[in-house]
């Protein structure tokens, strides 16, 4: 998957209804093995990695495969419901969702990755209450395949008529999944950066406790394997004392070829002058620790009043100085004009 291809998918899928119809705790997030979350409890449904003789405990699906090998895998789709229920099936490829959830392409978006390789015996399913159906299906690494994680899942929905805010009737699908994690074999590049960092500050006209800081950027997955790790944002001043840090951020993953934009705030960092804001980014594989990638900027917070009772401070220092080298000068000592000579003064006679 290029970049172009990742950003597409992710505009498309801001603008599909389904893709708020995940999980009830996280629309935009599909869970494995995790029963459909709505208000009407009737219907309630499960898609899960299987066997021929039915679940066989797995969360997700995790291959390693050669290009132009292919293999054959179980899925299961039970009703927990109490009416019959007929889902579609359907596979398509994950992306990183803006909030950093596991997210997958709605449906009218063809897939073009793992979705595409994966051949189910059909397109839906109808099951009686309380039965599960156990099928095969086929994974087909094509001869092109790059190296690297290719992600995406397995989907049993539904799709149903209902109404919006605005009184339209409007068709909604409901959707869960089992997740796909397919290494094809070759050169892994696991490539990590922290770009994008930007700074926006308010200087306070009282500098203590300090301005509110808001630090943005993006943590991106270059590379060809997902990645996890944690990230802190720490802020600097003159001579690196730090002024503000954060808690450590959990990356759970994001997947190659996507980015996660972040945000962090802080209510008071003090206005020292020049501030230098840094953001870094410890991935790792599911296998090894990488090395850390950092990002920086910086902004300059101008401590005002500070300054303005330092120059008033200095003002009054000078004018002190001031004053008392003028007390301490001597009196001027007034010389008699030439040619004329003092004349004492007469007593009188007693």
């Amino acid at each position: 998957m290029n970049t172009r291809s990742a950003i597409g998918r992710r505009r498309a899928a801001v603008f599909v209804v389904v893709a708020t119809m995940l999980l009830a705790t996280a629309p935009t997030q599909v869970s494995a093995a995790a029963p459909a979350a709505h208000r009407d409890d009737t219907q309630r449904w499960t898609v899960v990695p299987s066997s021929p003789t039915g679940p066989s405990g797995r969360k997700q699906f995790d291959y390693e495969l050669n290009a132009k090998e292919a293999i054959t895998d179980w899925i299961s789709v039970s009703n927990l419901g109490d009416k019959p229920l007929t889902v579609d099936l359907y596979a398509t490829d994950a992306f990183t969702a803006a909030d950093g959830g596991f997210a997958l392409l709605p449906r009218d978006r063809k897939p073009d990755g793992v979705g595409s390789w994966v051949k189910l015996p059909k397109a839906s399913t109808t099951l009686p209450v309380g039965k599960r159906s156990d099928m095969p299906f086929t994974l087909s690494v094509p001869a092109g395949a790059a190296p690297g994680d290719h992600i995406g899942g397995i989907i049993a929905s539904i799709t149903e008529e209902q109404v919006n805010e605005k009184g339209q009737r409007v068709n909604v699908e409901r959707r869960v999944a089992a997740r796909i994690y397919l290494r094809v074999a070759g050169p892994l590049t696991p490539l990590a950066a922290v770009t994008g960092v930007e700074v926006d500050y308010e200087t306070p006209i009282v500098p203590l406790p300090g301005g509110k800081m808001a630090v943005t950027y993006r943590v991106a997955n270059h590379g060809n394997v997902r990645l996890s790790g944690t990230v802190r944002v720490g802020v600097d001043g003159p001579l690196g004392i730090r002024l503000a840090g954060s808690d450590t951020i959990n990356v759970a993953e994001l997947l190659p070829d996507s980015e996660l934009r972040l945000r962090q705030e802080f209510s008071s960092v003090f206005p020292a002058g020049r501030l230098t804001t840094t953001v870094d980014f410890n991935p790792s594989t599911n296998r090894e620790a990488l090395p850390s990638v950092s990002g920086t900027a910086g902004t300059t917070a101008v401590p005002w009043l500070i300054l303005a009772l330092l120059l008033a401070v200095l003002v009054l220092v000078c004018y002190r100085i001031m004053v008392l080298r003028a007390r301490r000068r001597p009196a001027p000592t007034f010389l008699d004009e030439p040619g004329t000579a003092a004349v004492p003064a007469a007593r009188m006679a007693p």
